[in-house]
């Protein structure tokens, strides 16, 4: 399975981004073959839906499960009408914890 999670930077110990649709990097965690990845979030600088087209990115990416703190209601919709899991994680952590955190939930 694909994690993906939204950052500002590329680097695992940076926290999670605010934005979902409008982050500059995602981290792509592969559980089976436990590597991350950044990619650049080509949506960041759109005018309208970014969060559309940050999700769209997503799906293709195959991700199952997206991390970030915040999520637009068009972003919400499309993931979820993918069975995409959205994850919101409830303090500050960096892109690290919410790996390590989410590989004990999912083994």
């Amino acid at each position: 399975m694909i994690i993906a999670i939204s950052s500002d930077e590329n680097d695992l110990n940076q926290t999670v981004s605010g934005s979902f649709g409008r982050c500059r990097y995602f981290c792509l965690y592969n559980t089976e073959t436990l590597e991350a990845i950044f990619v650049e979030n080509s949506a960041t600088s759109s005018q309208k839906n970014a969060g559309a087209k940050a999700a769209y990115f997503l799906l293709e990416q195959n991700a199952g499960i997206v991390v970030a703190c915040r999520f637009g209601t068009i972003a919400i919709v499309y993931l979820r009408e993918n069975d995409i899991q959205i994850v919101i994680p409830q303090s500050p952590k960096t892109i690290n914890e919410i790996i390590n955190q989410l590989k004990k939930q999912i083994i």
